[in-house]
C-alpha cells in the first residue's frame, strides 16, 4: 500500500477518498493513530503504484476536480494545493541554495573578468 497523502480532518480526508473514488482511482481511508500533539492522523492510501500519477494529477492540477470539493473543506484544500508550492519557494530559499547561487555568481565574474584581461 501506498500513501498519497495525510491529514488530522478525518472528515476532509474522506471526502477526497469518495471524490477520488468517483474519479476511478482505487484508495482507501486508513486510520494512521495519534500524533505526538495528540491528533489523530489519517491518510489515503493506494493499493497500486500506477495509480499515484492519476490520483496527483486530480489532487493538485485538476480543475474539474476541484469543483466537485465541498465547499466545507475549501480551506483545506487550498492549503494542501499550495503546499508544493510553499515547499518549492523553501528549497530556493534555503541556505543551501543561496550558497550555490552565490558561488554561481562568483564564478561567472571571475570567468568574464579572466575573459576580459586574456583579449
Amino acid at each position: 500500500m501506498f500513501v498519497l497523502l495525510e491529514s488530522s480532518h478525518a472528515g476532509f480526508i474522506e471526502h477526497l477518498q469518495e471524490q477520488l473514488s468517483s474519479a476511478g482511482i482505487d484508495c482507501h481511508v486508513l486510520d494512521m493513530g495519534r500524533a505526538a500533539d495528540g491528533e489523530l492522523h489519517f491518510a489515503i492510501r493506494l493499493p497500486l503504484y500506477s495509480q499515484m500519477s492519476h490520483a496527483r494529477h486530480l489532487l493538485y492540477r485538476d480543475r474539474l476536480f476541484a469543483l466537485r470539493i465541498d465547499p466545507a473543506f475549501r480551506q483545506e484544500w487550498h492549503a494542501l494545493r499550495e503546499a508544493p508550492k510553499q515547499q518549492a519557494l523553501q528549497w530556493v530559499t534555503s541556505p543551501l541554495a543561496l550558497r550555490i547561487s552565490a558561488l554561481a555568481v562568483l564564478i561567472l565574474l571571475f570567468g568574464s573578468l579572466a575573459e576580459m584581461l586574456w583579449r
